[in-house]
């Protein structure tokens, strides 16, 4: 069956999303109850996620199914509960664990060192001090709070984008990067 294009939103149910829903999902991370490592996230539970350190927000991320699992009618592949692990879990790598990876990139720049391409293949050998650092962030993960915001996403996974980059913007998290790669 070819691919129907059609936009991810209509633009009356875009107005509903931003004048209404999305300052509701930042009231309900704000109101959120507080996870961590003795208390990590739920792990059936989806949406928007932030980790506060000493009370300032950092970092908004988002749970999410690809493309391919939901066009072949399968389960989303992240929740909180998997997502915090990524963040937090010494064995994920860089591309599961953007806040912790950020982190390492800023306190290498700190240090003089540079990072190269191959470094996650070596961390056991060459790349060692950047694993090091690497570990090091995600041990200062571990000791922040996460509030999260539950909700169901849409189809093409607007809900989720929109709300992330939103409580981004009202919350001045800056460790978010929203640039391509």
């Amino acid at each position: 069956m070819p691919y129907e294009l059609h936009p991810a939103i209509e633009p009356d149910h875009w107005k509903g999303l931003t004048d209404d829903w999305l300052p509701e999902v930042l009231i309900n991370l704000n109101g959120s109850g507080e996870y961590a490592n003795d208390n990590r996230p739920p792990r059936e539970q989806r949406g928007i996620y932030c980790f506060f350190e000493d009370g300032k927000p950092l970092y908004v991320g988002r749970t999410s199914i690809t493309a391919r699992t939901r066009e072949e009618g399968g389960d989303p592949s992240t929740s909180f509960r998997t997502r915090y692990d990524q963040h937090t879990q010494d064995a994920t790598p860089p591309g599961t664990a953007p806040f912790a990876w950020r982190l390492t990139k800023e306190a290498l720049a700190k240090k003089g060192i540079d990072v190269p391409e191959d470094w996650w293949e070596n961390r056991k050998g060459t790349a060692s001090k950047i694993y090091d650092e690497y570990t090091a962030q995600k041990a200062r993960i571990r000791k922040m709070r996460v509030k999260i915001a539950t909700f169901d996403d849409d189809e093409r996974g607007v809900r989720s984008h929109t709300a992330e980059v939103y409580a981004h913007v009202q919350l001045k998290t800056p460790y978010n990067d929203f640039s391509t790669s």
